[in-house]
């Protein structure tokens, strides 16, 4: 049966059968309804409804919006795994007939054995919710199953990366382990000036903390490649007539080669290079025909997280020239919120969050100002610290953000900045933990900028250390513990000025 799980605030750990046809979600209680006692929650929020054997979740014109793994929704149809949020609660849709199921197949053994005595040679179990480093041990050890369980770890693993060094790392050690190579290497194309550089390597025998050798590669095989597009197998390439005579065959005792294009959308963005020098170990045609493969597949990978960066560098350009503009109109917060975002990615560096999150934390901290854009010129004279302005200026801010598309996942981080750890923020008197984990990050990071920048004002020469040792005095009554631990942390590491994932603006 369909169950919603709450998984933080009050009422964290509750389910609820989703068993009858309508589910009506809000902060009033409400006949055969779910009351969350949440104060960003409306007091008809949203309902979950079931067509057949579907269910679906809709917004009912709520405040602050309904959202589905983050992304703001007025109808959605709901899978196993999904995470809704609404106000600060965020719950779980999932569908216990699948663990079942799951259970069920696990009290067969008997059914399984007999399974795979029947289909011994076509066979293969594949744990889909495994990890990719797991190993998935074929029922018998052909190529065809060798290289559907490749082919799956290095899905697997473009499907999670988003980093390219991190992919090419990972991609690469797949591949050379496959083949038994003794080393790897994926090198990526620059897309103007045609050059390879090196992105991830893989030594077999390597020693721990030895120096990486340089590559050991043939140009010759690597231009033959690029040249033909197309990949290139060559079982001792000392005595292949078309690199015999090439000295870095030679010299590097280079015998057994494959490389293989990556390539996307009929172009080649890199080379996926894997040798051995022992003849023994010489590769086939079929190992030339998986390396192949998975080199589609890695070109495939590397070109979307190459557009994907081009279009996030030109997103936040324009988010930053925005900025730049409205910070004109007032001089003393001029470079303010580049700073907090430059502050924010310095924290979410020394939380360890993943690379996406701290970009949404930097973004959200960009434009946690941006309300100011639509002040009268009597509202921006009125004096700094206005609890009202304040509270305008973020609803003015979430209003702009939750109509451009693209920007609505940015609304909670922003709304809700101005939370107190101790419940006496607003605009919503948020408390601890229901608090977005980006507004706590922000609201540290911009009181500690207004204390560095109060302090030069003053013509104070305030030392960093001393800063963040004002924000702690103010303890866990206004911030969270976690987050000043965080921006010590990004002090003494050196990363509260220079994160390693810095939005740059300018």
């Amino acid at each position: 049966m369909p169950i919603l799980r709450i998984k933080n605030g009050p009422h964290k750990g509750l389910e609820v059968d989703l068993k009858g046809d309508n589910l009506v979600i809000g902060r009033d209680e409400l006949p055969d309804g779910l009351q969350i006692l949440d104060q960003g929650i409306s007091r008809r929020h949203a309902e979950i409804f079931r067509i057949g054997e579907m269910h679906f979740i809709r917004d009912l014109g709520s405040r602050n919006g309904t959202y589905v793994n983050e992304e703001k929704i007025t109808e959605e149809l709901l899978r196993a795994g999904d995470e809704v949020k609404i106000g600060s609660t965020i719950c779980l849709f999932e569908d216990r007939r699948v663990s079942e199921r799951n259970m069920a197949s696990e009290r067969r053994p008997s059914d399984l054995a007999d399974l795979d005595a029947v289909s011994a040679t076509t066979t293969i179990r594949l744990d889909l919710a495994a990890d990719v480093d797991v190993s998935l041990e074929p029922v018998q050890d052909t190529h065809e199953s060798r290289d559907l369980q490749v082919l799956y770890k290095v899905a697997k693993t473009i499907a999670s990366e988003r980093d390219i060094k991190g992919l090419a790392k990972k991609v690469v050690k797949l591949a050379a382990t496959a083949v038994d190579a003794s080393h790897g290497y994926m090198f990526i194309k620059h897309p103007d000036k045609g050059e390879l550089t090196l992105a991830g390597s893989y030594e077999r025998d390597a020693k721990e903390g030895r120096s990486k050798e340089p590559p050991l590669v043939s140009r010759a095989v690597i231009k033959r490649v690029l040249g033909f597009n197309r990949g290139v197998l060559s079982s001792d390439a000392s005595t292949d007539d078309r690199f015999k005579d090439r000295g870095s065959v030679v010299m590097k005792g280079i015998r057994s080669v494959i490389c293989a294009p990556l390539v996307a959308m009929d172009q080649i963005c890199g080379v996926l290079y894997l040798s051995t020098q022992k003849v023994a170990e010489a590769f086939d045609a079929e190992d030339l025909e998986l390396v192949t493969t998975i080199g589609i597949q890695a070109g495939m990978a590397v070109q979307g997280i190459t557009l994907s960066l081009a279009q996030e560098k030109n997103y936040l350009e324009l988010v930053g020239a925005l900025v730049h503009a409205i910070e004109m109109r007032d001089p003393i917060s001029r470079g303010h919120s580049e700073r907090v975002a430059t502050y924010s990615s310095g924290i979410a560096q020394a939380m360890g969050l993943s690379r996406s999150r701290n970009r949404r934390v930097q973004l959200a901290a960009l434009l946690h100002n941006i309300g100011n854009l639509f002040l009268t010129p009597e509202e921006a004279a009125r004096a700094p610290g206005d609890r009202d302005l304040d509270q305008r200026r973020i609803e003015l801010a979430c209003q702009l953000l939750d109509k451009t598309q693209g920007m609505t996942f940015l609304v909670p981080a922003v709304r809700h900045h101005r939370e107190r750890f101790d419940g006496k923020g607003y605009p919503d008197q948020l408390k601890g933990e229901d608090i977005p984990l980006e507004a706590r990050i922000i609201s540290v990071a911009n009181d500690f900028d207004v204390i560095l920048s109060t302090a030069a004002e003053d013509g104070e020469d305030l030392p960093t250390k001393d800063a963040v040792g004002r924000l702690m005095a103010r303890s866990s009554e206004q911030y969270d513990p976690k987050v000043l631990e965080a921006l010590m942390t990004a002090h003494q590491e050196g990363w509260l000025y220079k994160p390693q994932e810095r939005v740059r603006v300018t």
